[in-house]
């Protein structure tokens, strides 16, 4: 094997942290993989990655090499991108994390970006926490939350809207509000998410407004609080993309449709480098597409029959 097949093998098994998942990555065995690394240390006379039972780590040495063999790779994937090579059909794996919310609309989705791109497939890891994409080995994460780790790469996607919601029932017993500082008066389902606590925020004809509620539930998970607003704990502010389907149903009413809640950013999370391999970019930009042309991807303001922007911009 040339050397560069092997830089490309060992840069990957760095990033992934797995010989199994870099083996489907490029549709071969685990021993493959690993003869491939052995070989490459064998040629410099160091051992590159610590093998356990549990999991791979980079030895000091593989730390050092790691920096120039990822130049190379990136250095040659540029390369090849300027005179269209990797601009082929995508193929391989891709491992992406996201927020339970986008997953579960990204699911629903699959089968069209699965024809347009049969050669591809897709790892989906979702949760509302954060995630740790060199950790876990992941090729991009989507995130609201603005990565703070210096060996990846944050880009700006889209920003999106939260909805504010209750059960009928809940309604009829405490009375609905009418501004945002009646929410002080009220129950709140307080999703706790990264970037978004207690202090919900609001954008009106009267500027910016501000109010901490208070609530005696409190959860990390937005299908949890989705379940709890039905069941008629209280108020909750959610992805907008979370109730679509129970406040067309009734299940859910929208409350203070005349108030904004400031939107958050959405953050596509890469591993730092200059090059996004063709199958990476192909899952990011079927988001990103998704995010500005959905139809049903409407505001609060759109529910109660007043235009507004898409929840994705």
């Amino acid at each position: 094997m040339d050397q560069l097949s092997l830089l490309n093998t060992f840069v990957r098994v760095a990033e992934r942290g797995s010989f199994s998942a870099v083996a489907r990555d490029f549709n071969t065995s685990q021993p493959v993989i690993s003869r491939q690394v052995a070989t490459l240390e064998d040629q410099l006379g160091v051992r590159l990655i610590q093998r356990t039972t549990r999991r791979l780590s980079l030895t000091e040495d593989g730390q050092i090499y790691l920096e120039h063999a990822r130049a190379v790779v990136e250095a040659m994937d540029a390369a090849q991108a300027s005179v269209g090579i990797a601009r082929r059909t995508p193929t391989g794996q891709v491992r992406v994390g996201v927020p339970t919310s986008v997953g579960m609309y990204l699911a629903a989705r699959l089968p069209e970006f699965f024809a347009r791109y049969p050669e591809m497939s897709l790892d989906l890891k979702m949760r509302d926490g954060a995630f740790d994409l060199v950790e876990e080995g992941l090729d991009l994460v989507i995130s609201i939350a603005e990565a703070t780790q210096t060996s990846v790469i944050t880009r700006t996607i889209g920003s999106a809207a939260s909805v504010l919601v209750a059960s009928p029932a809940y309604l009829a017993a405490r009375g609905t509000p009418q501004s945002p500082q009646d929410l002080l008066a009220h129950e709140c389902i307080v999703y706790t998410r990264p970037g978004i606590d207690r202090n919900w925020r609001f954008i009106g004809k009267g500027g910016d407004e501000t109010v901490s509620v208070q609530g005696r539930f409190h959860v990390d998970s937005s299908e949890a609080v989705r379940r709890a607003a039905r069941a008629g704990l209280g108020i909750a502010m959610l992805p907008r993309l979370t109730t679509i389907d129970d406040v067309d149903a009734g299940r859910l009413v929208t409350v203070l449709d005349a108030f904004c809640p400031v939107k958050v950013k959405i953050y596509a999370v890469l591993p730092s480098r200059r090059y996004i391999p063709a199958r990476t970019r192909a899952i990011m930009d079927f988001l990103i597409a998704e995010f500005e042309t959905t139809p049903f991807l409407q505001s609060t303001a759109q529910l109660a029959g007043v235009a507004n922007a898409p929840i994705f911009d």
